[in-house]
């Protein structure tokens, strides 16, 4: 293994900022209101991740204060006021109000210095309403302080319990996988099956009262490794500690059976999670057992060689299942982390790859580094988020999109996991896509290039196709 750090002064990468990790914090709450204090193209890329949120679960809505350019110079708190009181004061009168508010500011909003806490406190006070209002401006960080930022709020007043048991899945959409809600959802299923106690989800599809059952866990669970300093601070004082084994994400066979089996041992009950699995592999069983489909789609990605860019710990997770599981050579691995504890433990989850496949790590690469790697490398395949594939397909390389968020990037309507036993099937539909790609478009691609200016003037409708040497 070869690890790499990036050396460019400059990112590239595609990073939402602070202010969607609260609001995908804020929009896994059920009867939420988000208020967003912000420039509307900031707005209008809020509403659109807010849509992850949906598929399966609830629609939070957020409401705009409708900035315009001199507001951004001179305040907008006579907007900020107006907002919060017209739209708590309609939903009051149709007896719908709202359980809690978030107000969320970008850029604009927190450079000029609105006093979002005093807007807060004040309508409060006149409505009833528990509002919370976070400063979340892009330059504050990334997703994962936007997330510790909103998940710190909602647990700071709190007391400790003298009851503690169980586990709180935490910050969900932190896993890095696009069918991250179907995901989560699976996670919870094997848990539970294996007599794990999950205690919250938090937060996806969580009644705001049910936060009162956050200090009767024992144990916070960070699904993506990422250090979230604030919230660990709190959670500590309610002598809540933070799951401290470096588990992979439960991604194909063996990270699934590594995963539960852990957890069982120390939460739960590692004969029901024994039989879980049993089970779970008789269903893959049935599926595939004499399916020449996936005999002869098994036979074709058998060593072939692929690139990842994802998330820290799903990329790594996603790397040692597709060796283990599928027989594919991750030759390049680009891990993606705000945190040092998230890409120690990518790496850590990558050693007992070392001896078996010789690969490189890029940490936080630009897509510059990734891009001339993936190339040097000669992958039949990459895999990354939607965004990723403009620059694989300029390098001739075919693209899978799995991982990044559901906007955008998912376009499976079947509410199906490609994590767990179960998710193998999910995943191995996923892989069999970019296979047909790499089988009959890769060499085409990478051989021929359309010359248009050589095609004006023929005498026939056909392509010019020239022969690259």
């Amino acid at each position: 293994m070869q690890i790499k750090d990036s050396k460019q002064t400059y990112m590239d990468l595609m990073k939402p900022g602070s202010f969607i990790g609260s609001t995908l914090v804020a929009s896994g709450i059920k009867n939420a209101l988000i208020i967003f204090h912000g420039i509307a193209g900031c707005n209008i890329e809020a509403v659109h991740f807010r849509s992850d949120q949906i598929p399966g679960g609830n629609y939070v809505p957020i409401i705009p204060t409708g900035l315009n350019e001199s507001d951004c110079i001179q305040g907008g708190m006579d907007k900020l006021l107006k907002t919060l009181r017209d739209t708590i004061g309609q939903s009051i009168a149709k007896k719908r109000p709202p359980e809690i508010v978030f107000i969320l500011t970008s850029d604009a909003t927190s450079i000029v210095g609105d006093d979002i806490q005093t807007a807060a406190r004040v309508v409060e006070e006149e409505t009833g309403v528990k509002i919370i209002a976070l400063d979340t401006p892009g330059f504050a960080g990334g997703l994962v302080h936007g997330t510790d930022a909103a998940l710190s709020a909602l647990i700071k007043n709190q007391a400790p319990s003298n009851s503690q048991s169980g586990i709180n899945i935490i910050a969900p959409h932190l896993l890095g996988s696009k069918n991250w809600v179907n995901d989560a959802d699976e996670i919870i299923r094997l848990m539970q099956e294996a007599e794990i106690p999950v205690n919250l989800n938090l937060a996806r599809n969580l009644n705001y009262k049910e936060l009162e059952k956050f200090t009767n866990s024992r144990t916070n669970y960070i699904l993506s490794g990422e250090k979230l300093d604030n919230f660990e601070k709190h959670s500590n004082n309610l002598n809540i500690e933070t799951l401290n084994i470096n588990l992979p994400l439960p991604i194909g066979i063996a990270n699934t059976e590594k995963w539960l089996l852990t957890l069982a041992e120390e939460f739960g009950d590692v004969e029901k999670a024994k039989i879980l699995l049993e089970n779970e592999q008789k269903l893959i069983n049935k599926q595939l057992k004499y399916n020449y489909n996936f005999s002869w789609m098994s036979t074709l990605m058998y060593g072939k060689y692929a690139s990842i860019l994802a998330h820290a710990k799903f990329g790594a997770s996603l790397a040692r299942s597709l060796y283990w599981d599928f027989g594919i050579i991750p030759k390049v691995i680009g891990l993606i982390a705000e945190t040092d504890r998230a890409m120690g433990e990518a790496i850590e989850l990558l050693e007992p790859l070392e001896g078996n496949v010789e690969f490189t790590v890029l940490k936080n690469p630009s897509y510059f580094d990734y891009g001339n790697l993936i190339k040097e490398a000669q992958v039949d395949f990459a895999i990354g988020a939607i965004h990723d594939k403009p620059l694989c397909i300029g390098h001739k390389i075919p693209h899978l999109s799995l991982a990044g968020f559901n906007f955008f990037n998912q376009y499976n309507f079947i509410p199906w996991p490609n994590f767990g036993v179960r998710g193998t099937l999910g995943l191995l539909t996923e892989l069999s896509r970019v296979m047909e790609d790499a089988f009959y478009l890769k060499d085409m691609i990478a051989t021929y290039n359309y010359n248009p200016d050589k095609s004006e003037g023929t005498n026939n409708a056909s392509c010019n196709i020239q022969r690259t040497q």
